[in-house]
């Protein structure tokens, strides 16, 4: 059923600086623009105000992992993300053809990253990793940037030589229930669960604000055609934030053959509370507020 995120619903009070951010210097482009959203967006997306514009970001090459940027007037600022010990979304993943020069435009852009470039293997495996993490403080997100391997990645930059940044290739959200909340990708969603290990040592640890000797475990979801962005729920550290989730940040939008035979699987509450099915521009939807820090919305192809 599951078969990446197609797009990442992004709210803010003024969407102009991040559409800047994304177009500008991710090199995304500007798909579509929508001055008049239909207000069942409100409902479905739970948001404390109906959203006043919509612009879609996209990497046309690619098959998702786009970004849609929504204006809701009033939205009050976002807490920043610090060290994670907080439910909710916690950072988007970009893989860059070359690094060092496109964290040069970026910061030439006025945004801020958290540190240097770290380097560690991922967990589990010999495979070489170069991050570093933006902060993109409207959204309360981290960006986590990472050389592209060429071969060893799968995103927008395998098919067009012209960009020099993908799509969003992962979302995290980070979670108190991390067992049940990969049982749910797994046994619900229907993902296939292709990496779990602990993040830890000292590169993940200056690069996050952990402590020695703090990590956590976390896990990756694709589907069967491997489209971006994946799902990832990495288990919260223990010394955790309250939960706030009073104002949705981000929304995981995800197509599903088969809206019906999902909401008969989430409909008992099990899982978090359910939106819909709402027909919003002529597409069935489903909102999904998890219990698990992410909230999705499931449309239903037309």
């Amino acid at each position: 059923m599951f078969d990446g995120i197609d797009h990442v619903v992004l709210p803010a009070a003024d969407v102009e600086p991040l559409r800047r951010l994304y177009v500008e210097l991710f090199g995304f482009t500007e798909v579509a623009v929508d001055d008049d959203p239909d207000p069942a967006w409100q409902q479905l997306w739970q948001l404390p105000a109906p959203p006043t514009r919509s612009v879609m970001l996209g990497k046309p090459r690619s098959a998702g992992g786009w970004i849609r940027l929504v204006e809701v007037p009033g939205l009050p600022p976002a807490s920043p993300a610090r060290r994670p010990n907080r439910v909710g979304p916690y950072a988007l993943d970009f893989y860059l053809r070359d690094a060092d020069a496109v964290e040069q435009r970026i910061e030439e852009g006025g945004w801020e990253f958290r540190t240097p470039a770290v380097y560690y293997n991922l967990p589990g495996t010999d495979i070489p990793v170069r991050e570093r993490m933006l902060d993109q403080p409207l959204s309360g997100l981290l960006h986590a940037v990472v050389q592209y391997r060429p071969r060893g990645t799968r995103c927008v930059i395998d098919q067009d030589r012209q960009e020099d940044t993908s799509e969003v290739v992962a979302v995290v959200f980070m979670t108190d229930r991390f067992e049940e909340a990969t049982a749910f990708a797994r046994d619900v969603l229907g993902a296939r669960q292709y990496f779990t290990g602990r993040f830890d040592g000292p590169a993940v640890e200056q690069m996050l604000g952990m402590a020695p000797g703090e990590g956590f475990a976390a896990a990756l979801f694709r589907g069967p055609g491997s489209r971006n962005a994946r799902l990832e729920f990495a288990e919260v550290l223990p010394d955790g934030e309250p939960r706030t989730g009073l104002v949705r940040r981000v929304v995981a939008t995800c197509a599903v053959p088969d809206l019906d035979a999902l909401h008969t699987l989430v409909k008992s509450g099990d899982h978090g509370e359910t939106i819909g099915p709402v027909t919003v521009d002529g597409v069935r939807h489903l909102g999904l507020a998890s219990s698990y820090g992410a909230a999705f919305d499931f449309f239903e192809p037309v």
